[in-house]
């Protein structure tokens, strides 16, 4: 204690500083946070993918969501299971998305299914088309949109 009074006896001007930055500090992060907790996150809407093909909302015993997506501040995010109940049918358009959720150019994503050596892609079209590609996998019979986004124009 003695040395600190010795310090603030000899540079009062050093000890004033120091007060005034901790409570310039400790204000601003209170008012940071105190706007941070007023802020409230953006409503999310998940819009039902319009489905083609045969392709239908994966059976519910898989506890999967159905075929969605979403706009939220300029990404288009999509979700869910589709899967066909013919499995020899030609792959092809999953779905459509509207005017409002497309990309500009065709877009290529890699996606989950249900074979364990099989590898599917879905193409994203600049049309609205949502295309599963695959290599002979289980691609019909259960195809993930989980994880696909992409910026709006891109």
């Amino acid at each position: 204690m003695s040395r600190f009074r010795t310090i603030m006896n000899q540079s009062p001007a050093i000890v004033i500083s120091v007060i005034a930055l901790t409570f310039s500090l400790g204000g601003g992060a209170g008012y940071a946070a105190s706007v941070a907790a007023k802020a409230s996150p953006p409503k999310i809407t998940w819009h039902a993918l319009s489905l083609k093909n045969g392709w239908k909302a994966a059976a519910a015993a898989y506890h999967t969501g159905k075929p969605e997506y979403t706009v939220s501040n300029s990404i288009v995010y999509l979700t869910g299971v589709a899967s066909r109940a013919n499995q020899s049918a030609p792959l092809g358009e999953l779905g459509l998305l509207p005017k409002s959720a497309r990309p500009k150019h065709d877009l290529w994503f890699t996606a989950f299914n249900y074979a364990g050596g099989g590898e599917s892609s879905i193409e994203v079209g600049s049309n609205g088309q949502v295309v599963v590609l695959g290599n002979g996998g289980d691609e019909n019979f259960f195809t993930s949109l989980a994880g696909i986004e992409f910026p709006l124009g891109s």
